[in-house]
């Protein structure tokens, strides 16, 4: 059991007896009445989403659930393929429950992937992962002001944009969640 005031996103509850991932949440204290959890819901089963309010205190039947550290080996159109480094045991996980697609899946990288009953239900991105830029356009000096940026495809097929210094062939480190430009890895 946990109360309200411990959701956060990712995590895995029990509502109307189907078991649901919380893919967002809202803490509200407004001045006059009691503090509420605005929350989005998605059903693990079915892929519906609701807009769930809960009321501080209520409590939620949090689900029981496995996680694995896998490394991603690569994707086609509707399924992304995990490997788990130790057993060389083999995992499919809808693109669908990877948060930006295939944007920012690498093979060099590691991924927290969540079981619940046998099956893969959602991939936990990394905060921050590093991508090769494979194409990019040349600065063109003098042709600035302030924070100047230009965009960038990756090795992945994601387009972000980045200062003006980052050239073709630079590694580039992203940020999963917002997916911006952090920096420039050496």
């Amino acid at each position: 059991m946990a109360f309200t005031t411990e959701i956060r996103k990712g995590m895995i509850i029990s509502y109307n007896n189907e078991p649901y991932i919380v893919i967002a949440k809202e803490f509200y204290s407004p001045g006059k009445g009691g503090a509420f959890t605005r929350t989005k819901i998605k059903n693990i089963k079915t892929g519906k989403i609701l807009n769930q309010v809960f009321k501080s205190g209520e409590k939620l039947d949090e689900l029981e659930v496995e996680t694995k550290s896998m490394q991603y080996l690569y994707a086609d159109e509707k399924d992304a393929y995990f490997m788990d480094p130790i057993s060389f045991e083999q995992l499919t996980v809808p693109l669908e429950m990877v948060d930006g697609g295939t944007n920012y899946l690498h093979t060099e990288a590691k991924y927290i992937i969540i079981i619940y009953e046998g099956a893969a239900i959602s991939v936990q991105l990394p905060a921050k992962i590093a991508l090769n830029v494979v194409e990019t356009s040349e600065a063109v000096k003098g042709n600035t002001s302030g924070n100047a940026t230009k965009e960038a495809i990756l090795e992945t097929g994601a387009k972000v944009f980045v200062p003006l210094f980052i050239r073709q062939d630079d590694k580039v480190v992203i940020n999963t969640e917002t997916g911006l430009y952090v920096s420039k890895e050496n």
